[in-house]
């Protein structure tokens, strides 16, 4: 169920993303380029500019609409995903009503502030819910850290946290923008800028969120450190987004490292016994001869 609404909603978020792009390369095509010079084209834009407020709101309700069932299965509570579902209903009906009128007003660029006020809701609730979604991830994987003493955990809910507060940052100062430059600037246009760029991160955050489900990704989750004896998470893990996942770590003392390939092909693979300190290595250097295989307690194997 977990994996279908994830391509269902994925899938969505693609079709809606590339129409926008379709959207935004025709009406660019018809200011920059069969347009040129023609000042008249930047009051009385084309049809194209249409459709691109209710699809850009679509891929972010989409987004936005996956993170309130995720925390909701996250918390199995209600006051958080009520609460954003509240503001996420309000804006979603400024979007709506105002790209209907949008729409009717045939893209007039001075028709825009005859629909300040559902404009306004519409790009203030989409920042205030990002802020939300933000803070209901972050403060709901910081309690499941507390609750648990295990380092493998410890290591993937910090990789969590981090991607919960860099993906949250990416749309939320970028929504934020396109409400400031809206409220305080609207008659420059300038907000334009923020809101032909937000429906792509949207979809790009949704994107590296499903990806880090990858076993690739978590295996990045499993640094180890030593400390009195002990395992703690590694504070130190990437998250997915910004860098690839870092495979090595150690365990009780014992060093793991990636092998390096020379002449064939060369494994180190530590094994542990027990809690003293006592471990059995196996060496193996290569693939040619039988010989090459030692074991650390002496003689061959």
């Amino acid at each position: 169920m977990i994996a279908k609404g994830s391509k269902l909603s994925s899938g969505s978020c693609s079709f809606f993303e590339t129409l926008f792009t379709i959207l935004i390369t025709s009406g660019a095509w018809s200011m920059f380029g069969s347009g040129w010079g023609d000042v008249d084209i930047l009051i009385q834009l084309n049809w194209s500019w249409g459709p691109l407020p209710l699809v850009g709101g679509i891929v972010g309700g989409l987004v936005q609409g996956f993170y309130i069932w995720r925390i909701y299965r996250l918390t199995n509570k209600f006051y958080w995903p009520v609460a954003i579902g509240l503001v996420w209903t309000m804006q979603q009906v400024g979007l709506w009503w105002y790209s209907l009128k949008w729409n009717i007003a045939l893209w007039h660029t001075a028709e825009l502030h005859l629909l300040e006020v559902p404009i306004s809701i519409s790009h203030v609730g989409n920042a205030v819910t990002d802020i939300i979604i933000t803070l209901a991830l972050t403060t709901t994987f910081l309690k499941q850290k507390k609750r648990t003493k295990f380092a493998e955990t410890n290591g993937m809910l910090n990789r969590l946290i981090r991607l919960s507060i860099e993906t949250g940052a990416l749309t939320t100062i970028t929504a934020t923008g396109d409400a400031v430059m809206w409220i305080g600037w609207s008659r420059f246009n300038m907000h334009f800028a923020f809101f032909l760029v937000i429906a792509k991160l949207y979809s790009n955050v949704l994107l590296a969120t499903l990806n880090c489900r990858h076993p690739i990704f978590l295996a990045g989750s499993k640094g180890w450190s030593t400390v009195q004896g002990t395992r703690s998470g590694d504070a130190t893990l990437q998250t997915a987004i910004w860098h690839e996942p870092n495979h090595t770590g150690k365990v009780s003392g014992v060093s793991v490292t990636p092998a390096v390939s020379r002449t064939g092909v060369q494994v180190s693979h530590s094994v542990y016994v027990d809690g003293h300190g006592n471990s059995d290595t196996i060496v193996m250097r290569d693939f040619n001869g039988a010989d090459d295989l030692e074991k650390s307690g002496g003689g061959k194997l």
